[in-house]
């Protein structure tokens, strides 16, 4: 019997050309791998925030590199967030503490370049903060629990100071997510609060709104800490509801509005 009678080559049988993926990676720059050997240093010593890194001069004699190209690292790093470069005769680089502002940053970047709207982000938290309050509600330590209570009396406390309110507003999401046990998840929650905090985009938060984002947090809260699952993912999705019919109905400049790189990176 023929190829043909036998089915033919591959791309006849299956009517496409396959598609693999591809073998090799791509060479990387001298100066992205000392980045990352950097990186290395600081989680296999594990090393904290504030810690000092080996000076320039010893960063030169060990990686061999030429200046320029050295500080082509350590500048990728800490615009990342993974470390800050003191100036000064007792300056140099230490360990920086980067979360989600400094992820909300990269992602601004990318969104810009793919022309990525608003309502993306809030699609985003829509799907996931839910299912994050369940999870909270069933894994949430004694700990966790105070955190997100105290985040509570934040807000209660800066009812009359919208821009202290929003930043414990920001903390309450957190503090979910952390109680959800995931610290991925955890930081995209908190790079997508810097991307919807509403500044850029002309939105503000008058003081009915705040109570009525308070209101909706207790609800949530009163779930978790009861261990109640399903209610907790049903009260954080009705509190992401209102926020998109909001967001959709009073702003709809902003809802389609595009991201901007330069409104993340400041």
């Amino acid at each position: 019997m023929d190829q043909q009678h036998r089915g033919g080559p591959e791309r006849e049988a299956h009517g496409r050309v396959p598609r693999r993926r591809p073998e090799h990676r791509r060479a990387h720059k001298v100066a992205l791998t000392i980045a990352q050997q950097i990186v290395d240093d600081i989680t296999e010593g594990d090393l904290g925030p504030g810690t000092k890194l080996a000076s320039e001069r010893e960063m030169l004699e060990r990686f061999a590199a030429g200046r320029g190209t050295l500080r082509e690292s350590l500048r990728f790093l800490e615009m990342s967030g993974a470390i800050v470069v003191k100036a000064g005769p007792h300056g140099g680089p230490i360990v920086g503490d980067p979360g989600g502002a400094d992820l909300a940053r990269v992602l601004g970047l990318f969104l810009q370049l793919r022309r990525v709207p608003f309502r993306a982000i809030v699609d985003a938290r829509e799907v996931l903060e839910p299912e994050l309050a369940g999870l909270a509600a069933e894994r949430i330590t004694a700990g966790q629990a105070a955190d997100i209570e105290d985040s509570i009396e934040g807000m209660r406390s800066f009812l009359d100071d919208e821009r202290n309110f929003l930043a414990e507003n920001d903390r309450f999401h957190a503090a979910v997510a952390a109680a959800a046990g995931n610290d991925l998840f955890a930081l995209l929650i908190a790079s997508m609060h810097t991307i919807t905090d509403g500044v850029p985009l002309g939105m503000s938060y008058e003081l009915p709104r705040r109570e009525s984002v308070l209101r909706s947090h207790e609800e949530i809260y009163a779930a978790i800490r009861d261990r109640d699952a399903e209610g907790a993912r049903w009260a954080m999705r009705k509190h992401m509801r209102r926020f998109t019919t909001r967001v959709s109905t009073d702003f709809p400049g902003a809802y389609d509005k595009q991201l901007r790189w330069r409104d993340l990176a400041p």
